[in-house]
């Protein structure tokens, strides 16, 4: 299963070209666009001068087409948030010497060990060499081993494992700080090379250990829930010794080992027990829900 490419269909691709485009974007977005590498991707996001997300993104420089280089810069983006995310980049866009335009590439990711020109490396997976690709008219190209079963769905797994977010879903427009989804140790911020916007705000939350709450990977046993359950419930709040500490965010079983794998939001004064105590559980609809720390979050942020 993990050799073939899923599609991933709420995900698309923007092409943002221009003397002026690295300069452009450097400008606003997270990350330092100047360090991007051919073959890799960068996360990043676009913030609110208050610095909450607006738009979460991963960012890459070089794609091949008609065998010339193109050294534009792309970027694939939660599709639900298109026009918006359009409409805002042109807005920073004043002096129109910067073209933004939509592409007609379709986002897939793998495990296996491709080499295409179209393969590029998605760096935040650290224990997997997970690569997306991109293709243009994938019903009519026979090679891409492409599997459509959303019913099993290894990357979401993989991502929730990591703690890994993506688009609107599960990263509410306008409402969280990039420290908090685990942005900066992605790799997807940069304090180094300026301003940016919504710069301002995080360097004073990350200088002055003022996280206040953490995304993190959590999983739990049940026989009694399903999704429709869930849905029908609508019960999202989790629990440590009957004080509310947290909220699920996101939720994936796997029938594999019998586990439901998902991504909560907790407060870190809370989180700090969890580090401590890897026995430690919560209660999330009357069942012991675990916290699993991937080993790139720890140890916690201090407050200072």
């Amino acid at each position: 299963m993990e050799n073939k490419k899923i599609h991933l269909k709420n995900r698309k691709v923007l092409k943002v070209s221009g003397k002026n485009s690295i300069e452009f974007l450097n400008n606003i977005l997270t990350s330092d666009i100047t360090k991007l590498k051919p073959k890799e991707l960068l996360p990043s996001a676009l913030l609110s001068p208050q610095g909450r997300i607006l738009f979460d993104m991963l960012v890459s420089s070089i794609i091949v087409e008609n065998s010339l280089y193109d050294k534009s810069i792309y970027i694939e983006y939660d599709k639900d948030q298109q026009d918006e995310l359009i409409k805002k980049l042109n807005m920073y866009n004043l002096r129109r010497e910067v073209s933004i335009e939509k592409t007609s590439y379709e986002v897939l990711v793998t495990i296996k060990n491709e080499n295409s020109t179209h393969t590029l490396i998605d760096k935040r997976f650290f224990n997997v060499d997970l690569r997306r690709v991109y293709v243009k008219n994938l019903s009519k190209d026979k090679n891409n081993n492409v599997n459509d079963n959303e019913n099993i769905n290894w990357y979401d797994l993989l991502r929730y494992k990591n703690c890994i977010l993506e688009g609107s879903k599960e990263i509410k427009t306008n409402v969280s700080l990039p420290l908090e989804t685990n942005l900066d140790l992605l790799g997807g911020i940069s304090f180094e090379k300026g301003c940016f916007i919504g710069q301002e705000v995080n360097a004073r939350i990350k200088w002055r250990g003022l996280v206040k709450r953490k995304y993190v990977p959590v999983t739990f046993k049940s026989k009694k829930l399903s999704y429709l359950k869930l849905i029908e419930l609508n019960v999202k709040k989790i629990f440590l010794n009957s004080k509310e500490i947290g909220e699920i965010v996101s939720l994936l079983y796997n029938k594999d080992d019998d586990l439901w794998y998902g991504i909560a939001k907790i407060t870190l004064s809370h989180l700090y027990s969890f580090e401590e105590d890897n026995t430690l559980e919560g209660d999330f609809l009357n069942e012991q829900i675990k916290i699993n720390f991937p080993k790139y979050m720890l140890p916690l942020p201090k407050k200072i």
